[in-house]
């Protein structure tokens, strides 16, 4: 029964290798539920607007595969490895990319809202205008990526490492930021409007940029870890003098009054206020 079930299963993936639109046809008359495609081999495949949605594909093989416009919502993908993979404009609602490896995975304008990212390497991936609303992203690495203009609202990024990450213009609100890590990250008009934050990290960066600091939630209320040169590079950005909601949000990280006024000499900006 398992010899059968295996060579169906290679009829099945031949079928798409070979033709996504044959694929695609037999697909919409045929009912898969069930079928696993766990560990398949389809690196460098021309996986173009094929519908895979709802499908196990858990530890295969994608590197180098273009999935661009691709249905891969509610997919198991756990452990599969996309890297290098072209995932513009997929749709990957819902799905499972546990311990999943994107590293360097183009994922511009695509779907992941409500997927489980938990321990996914996405280190210089591009998600450009990617959906992100509502993700589980504990321990996930987005380090050195590219997330700008991506709407990441809501999302449990908690545990999660932004080194040099781009988010400009990306929306953070409301998301879980504890423990995460955002140094050296750019945050440039990226809107943090009512995030988590609990020691998190905050250094080697410039706040000047960030909107909605002074509405951040500190639950529980922790020390950040905000750096000297992150005080220092968002005061030279400021002008010279922190803004309200600046003071407000180092306050709340536990930055003291004392720091701040001891910030300006050290950014050679003088004593005087």
């Amino acid at each position: 029964m398992k010899f059968w079930r295996k060579m169906a299963t290679q009829r099945c993936l031949n079928r798409l290798r070979r033709d996504v639109v044959a694929w695609n046809a037999w697909r919409a008359t045929k009912d898969v539920s069930g079928m696993s495609f766990a560990n398949s081999q389809l690196r460098d495949a021309d996986l173009t607007w094929s519908n895979l949605d709802s499908l196990d594909f858990s530890g295969s093989d994608f590197s180098n595969a273009d999935l661009r416009g691709a249905d891969l919502h509610f997919c198991d993908l756990t452990g599969a490895n996309f890297q290098n993979a072209d995932l513009r404009g997929a749709s990957l609602q819902g799905a499972t990319l546990r311990d999943t490896n994107m590293m360097r995975a183009q994922l511009q304008g695509a779907n992941l809202s409500r997927a489980d990212l938990n321990q996914i390497n996405l280190r210089n991936a591009d998600l450009g205008w990617a959906v992100l609303r509502g993700t589980y992203c504990h321990y996930s690495d987005f380090s050195e990526a590219n997330l700008a203009w991506a709407d990441v609202q809501s999302a449990n990024l908690s545990n999660s490492t932004f080194y040099k990450t781009v988010l400009t213009e990306a929306t953070l609100a409301h998301a879980n930021l504890s423990h995460a890590n955002f140094n050296l990250a750019m945050l440039e008009n990226t809107d943090l409007y009512e995030a988590v934050v609990h020691d998190t990290i905050f250094t080697a960066l410039d706040l000047c940029g960030a909107k909605n600091l002074s509405t951040m939630l500190h639950e529980p209320p922790s020390v950040l870890s905000i750096g000297t040169d992150t005080l220092i590079n968002t005061l030279q950005s400021s002008g010279g003098r922190f803004t309200s909601e600046q003071e407000t949000f180092f306050a709340k990280g536990g930055v003291s009054v004392a720091m701040l006024a001891s910030i300006r000499p050290a950014a050679g900006l003088g004593s005087e206020r």
